[in-house]
């Protein structure tokens, strides 16, 4: 999944709880961007929380941390390997030494949140060095004001199908895709919330966020914050929720229309949000009913002929490969 955290100047920094959560939720690699108001000052390959916090007060004073601005990343690897190479940010450039530098300084610099496809990718080289590399390097060449052309923004929104945080020399940062705003600094996603992990029950085959699995205990991170309704009694009940809560109440919380129909919001609301459009939820409310609908056929079916056994095998695995592209999309 990964998290973006983008702090402008004269913002106040996240608190360290902030920063631990975001890296408890994504705990393949750190780093942080700033500007000196010449060149982008990039830090990273931090796989210990407290290496990252000593080095970000090394580098930036904590006294000057709410006047100048940050980026800062937490990474879950999907491609390329977990170590200091190739976690984020980045600089923009077509240099792969330079991009896989844990210190190094460039004109702009760049982090990123989601899964780009087709891209070249390898050990050592992620489909974000990719995207950076192969296209937004030769997208800055043409248009070195990029970051201030809607076209190009919308450009690099439409060809990643994900999300970025662009800083140049001066500390001025443009984010690409939705973002959560929270007292003025922009989260990529809700994994900065703090959580509590609670034990869920025994299932033959489940979902999560990390993909299908076949038996044995489910666990799952209650997010609670998202909503103003955290609860710091840690006493869960076998639903996994903190004492007094209610999870009628968690759902109706969810944050789209579309939630209060969709078939996952129990699920949504016991763990964090998928969607974080109105129009994705959408999307993802008609995309389940139509799968359950049609699996419900299929059984109906196989109670009076077996020969549905076939269809319906292929139901349930076209069903797990649609909801884990939904779920990796957002």
């Amino acid at each position: 999944m990964c998290i973006i955290v983008a702090k402008p100047a004269d913002t106040k920094m996240p608190d360290t709880e902030t920063l631990r959560a975001c890296f408890t939720a994504n705990p393949d690699g750190a780093g942080f961007m700033y500007a000196d108001g010449k060149t982008v000052k990039i830090r990273k390959g931090f796989m210990k929380f407290g290496d990252f916090l000593d080095a970000l007060d090394d580098e930036i004073p904590t006294w000057m941390q709410d006047d100048v601005s940050i980026v800062m990343h937490f990474r879950i690897a999907t491609h390329g390997g977990v170590k200091p190479a190739c976690c984020h940010p980045f600089p923009l450039t077509d240099s792969k030494e330079d991009m896989r530098a844990t210190e190094v300084s460039a004109r702009f610099g760049v982090a990123h949140n989601g899964v780009i496809t087709g891209r070249s990718t390898g050990a050592e080289w992620s489909d974000s060095m990719d995207f950076i590399a192969c296209f937004m390097t030769p997208l800055a060449k043409m248009n070195p004001n990029f970051m201030h052309n809607d076209y190009a923004t919308e450009l690099l929104e439409d060809a990643c199908g994900s999300k970025l945080a662009i800083m140049d020399g001066s500390g001025e940062i443009k984010t690409v895709g939705h973002f959560y705003d929270k007292e003025g600094v922009k989260f990529s996603n809700t994994s900065y919330l703090r959580t509590v992990t609670n034990w869920s029950s025994y299932k033959d085959i489940w979902y999560s966020d990390t993909g299908w699995h076949e038996g044995g205990w489910r666990t799952a991170s209650t997010v609670r914050a998202s909503y103003g309704i955290w609860d710091d009694d840690d006493d869960d009940d076998e639903y996994g929720l903190a004492y007094g809560e209610k999870l009628e109440d968690l759902v109706d919380a969810l944050p789209y229309a579309a939630c209060a129909d969709c078939l996952w919001n129990e699920e949504c609301a016991l763990t964090y949000p998928v969607c974080d459009t109105e129009k994705g939820a959408d999307s993802m409310a008609a995309d389940i009913l139509a799968e359950e609908s049609e699996r419900e056929a299929l059984e109906l079916g196989y109670e009076e002929d077996p020969s549905y056994y076939e269809a319906l095998h292929a139901s349930n695995e076209q069903q797990k490969a649609v909801s884990k592209a939904l779920m990796t999309k957002f």
